[in-house]
């Protein structure tokens, strides 16, 4: 477990929230032990993974409890310990939070996050019925009703809109209430640095479709107009899934960290 001076911090994002982007930033710090995505991969992977299919092969040592402990062992190396996550990959089961972590969450307007899967998927394999519930973003909202509620922590929402347009305040401001050293680096880093990433996320399909263009970051560039959406160009289904994610997100976007 974490000692009194040790920083745990868990990320929790639903898809295309520019949370790798945000991890990037944080994983530019030197002291700090950053994972990637271990209940994704859990969820996916692993042998209790939620979509067994024969075409994924089954990765030893992924089993959730797994993920749990790796979060909770000793680390004396490092003074904060970074996990980003997916929410949805809790499978509702908040019994698999690791202890000692501030549970922290990262929102975007579904409307953007759903365009962008599309995108996404489209070039990939992942069929459009595989988007997880409302998009991911009702695991979000699930997860923060606990922590909140449940576990007594403070709220700590940041929207990807407000931190790829005023980087400096919102990154400032979210140290502030999670207790990690604030740093110029977390502005402007050095692209590529993916060396915590399990080799899993590395092959070449999963990376180039998910990962590549936030890995090779170097810095926030502001999103365009919050209010300029077009959706009418989006799959049926696609547009259900936004009209079930808006309340969720309109939700957590009244307890946004405010630039």
């Amino acid at each position: 477990m974490a000692n009194k001076e040790q920083r745990r911090v868990m990320l929790w994002a639903h898809p295309r929230t520019l949370s790798t982007v945000f991890e990037m930033a944080l994983a530019s710090r030197s002291n700090t032990k950053v994972f990637h995505e271990l209940y994704v991969i859990a969820y996916h992977f692993g042998a209790e993974k939620v979509f067994p299919e024969d075409r994924i092969p089954t990765i030893p040592g992924f089993l959730f409890r797994n993920v749990k402990d790796t979060l909770e062992a000793e680390n004396s190396s490092q003074d904060t310990i970074i996990c980003k996550d997916m929410a949805f990959c809790l499978d509702g089961k908040f019994d698999r939070l690791p202890d000692g972590y501030v549970h922290t969450f990262i929102i975007r307007d579904p409307r953007r996050t759903i365009s962008s899967m599309c995108k996404t998927y489209a070039a990939g394999e992942t069929p459009l019925e595989l988007l997880p519930p409302a998009g991911g973003i009702k695991a979000v909202y699930d997860l923060h009703k606990f922590v909140t509620t449940e576990l007594k922590q403070d709220s700590i929402v940041i929207d990807a809109y407000d931190l790829a347009c005023h980087p400096e305040s919102i990154i400032q401001k979210y140290c502030k209430v999670t207790g990690i050293p604030f740093e110029a680096s977390y502005l402007n880093w050095k692209p590529g640095n993916i060396d915590h990433f399990h080799d899993v996320w590395k092959n070449s399909t999963v990376y180039d479709s998910y990962f590549s263009i936030a890995a090779n970051s170097s810095c926030f560039k502001p999103l365009s107009d919050r209010d300029q959406f077009d959706i009418s160009h989006l799959p049926h289904e696609a547009r259900i899934v936004i009209d079930k994610a808006m309340p969720y997100y309109n939700e957590l976007f009244e307890k946004k960290i405010l630039p």
